[in-house]
């Protein structure tokens, strides 16, 4: 099996994988759960359900007519208590639908596996299941497979970098569910006519890599690919260049270059909804940080509160100085305990000890470049930023920022050079549609 050698700039990171080796329990059903009716890419949905109803699992409790959206279902069976609205960690004001859980977690009576004939049978099925970018981007799955030329698309990545330090549920994903990955990338492959498939694997999982390189060993079109170390291998972009594919440039998608990407529990859950009928009603979510005693992998229902998780793990919340929804680098800071696990939630990270260094004035080192997967200039970006210069932001490519955070994790001078980022293409874009 390959070992991949191409490698763009990024950064080494201490991994402080914890949990490689917890094996996922599933949490105890918390009393309500408190669903966000936008949990991805895309249009919002509507809810299908009004206060007082009695629902069930997997019972569908929002959806909407855009073609770039998934729909909702519930997690826990019990009666809706409110439809109300929450602040997301992205600061976005969403619907959502509390349950109140009636303990039994009852799944709805009419649910069974998908009936699928062809392609268009297979998207509507995916769609249906309400399945995401479970890695933490929450990209419809349904609008990746659904692409124009379809016939044009190469290969499949099957995305296992899983670079952010902390995270754990992919791999662990690769170890107990295993043939839940190869199951839905077969399935992928025969729906979309896609001829092949590389599981891109970072060589800090060697248990992942053993047990996927065994499910994979019979099929002459699934390969296990192994790639670095080094944030972030997570990106598509970079993703599917370091695994020997084709440069996706600016604007242009992965399908436009002949390949999709796909994250490795997303495929699994492909896998389970055409088996049971079941819809994406849970997920993974890796719990750490200095706070946490005994880090962990927890099967959680989607809409349970931070807190009530936290609380199970014994986290002293009086110590708690910082708490995030997502990896150490790109996750966001969530200011409400309350606040729920959604399908793009791979991890709650909590902190005690915290740094706030002491920033300085740019010394023009140029690190900040040199490990800019994209090749930006960060340090000209934030000079053209302050003095809000939109020709010049333009000119330097601030659109294509990934918000990774390397820049700023590398800056000598303590620079927020990654903030300063998302503030200019924010004014970039502003400045461009007031014209």
């Amino acid at each position: 099996m390959p070992f991949f050698k191409r490698h763009l700039r990024g950064v080494h990171l201490d991994h402080a994988k914890a949990s490689r080796l917890t094996q996922t329990t599933d949490a105890l059903t918390p009393p309500s759960v408190t669903i966000p009716l936008k949990q991805h890419i895309g249009a919002e949905c509507a809810p299908t359900v009004k206060v007082g109803d009695r629902v069930f699992v997997g019972q569908k409790i929002g959806d909407s007519p855009a073609f770039v959206s998934a729909p909702i279902h519930a997690s826990v069976s019990g009666t809706v208590d409110a439809i109300t609205e929450i602040l997301t960690p992205q600061n976005e004001k969403v619907k959502c639908v509390r349950i109140v859980s009636d303990g039994l977690n009852t799944v709805h009576p009419d649910l069974m596996p998908p009936e699928i004939s062809d392609l268009s049978g297979f998207i509507s099925a995916v769609r249906d299941a309400g399945i995401v970018g479970l890695g933490g981007a929450g990209f419809p799955t349904h609008v990746k497979l659904a692409y124009k030329d379809i016939d044009k698309v190469k290969k499949l990545y099957i995305n296992l970098a899983e670079c952010e330090p902390y995270i754990t549920a992919d791999n662990r994903e690769a170890i107990e569910n295993t043939n839940d990955i190869i199951e839905g990338i077969l399935l992928v492959l025969k729906y979309t006519g896609i001829p092949e498939c590389v599981i891109v694997v970072e060589n800090n999982k060697p248990v992942g890599i053993k047990c996927l390189r065994e499910a994979a060993k019979k099929y002459d079109n699934i390969r296990v690919g192994v790639v670095g170390s080094k944030y972030p291998k997570g990106a598509e972009k970079v993703l599917v260049f370091e695994a020997g594919g084709p440069v996706i440039g600016r604007g242009k998608l992965p399908a436009d270059c002949g390949a999709i990407v796909m994250n490795v529990t997303s495929v699994a859950a492909i896998a389970r909804y055409v088996r049971t009928g079941i819809p994406l009603v849970s997920r993974r979510v890796t719990v750490d940080g200095d706070l946490v005693n005994n880090p962990a992998n927890l099967r959680v229902p989607i809409g349970t509160p931070a807190k009530y998780i936290l609380d199970s793990l014994g986290v002293d919340f009086k110590r708690l100085k910082m708490l995030i929804s997502g990896g150490a680098m790109m996750g966001q800071c969530i200011i409400d305990s309350n606040t729920p696990v959604t399908k793009t939630t791979n991890a709650l990270l909590c902190f005690e000890k915290i740094v706030t260094p002491d920033k300085s004035p740019c010394i023009r080192c140029g690190k900040c470049l040199s490990v800019c997967p994209m090749g930006l200039f960060p340090s000209d970006i934030e000079k053209a930023y302050d003095a809000r210069n939109a020709s010049a932001l333009k000119k330097l490519s601030v659109d294509v920022c990934m918000n990774c955070g390397c820049c700023s994790y590398s800056c000598p001078a303590k620079r927020d050079l990654s903030h300063k980022n998302q503030l200019a293409k924010g004014f970039l874009k502003a400045a461009s549609s007031s014209r």
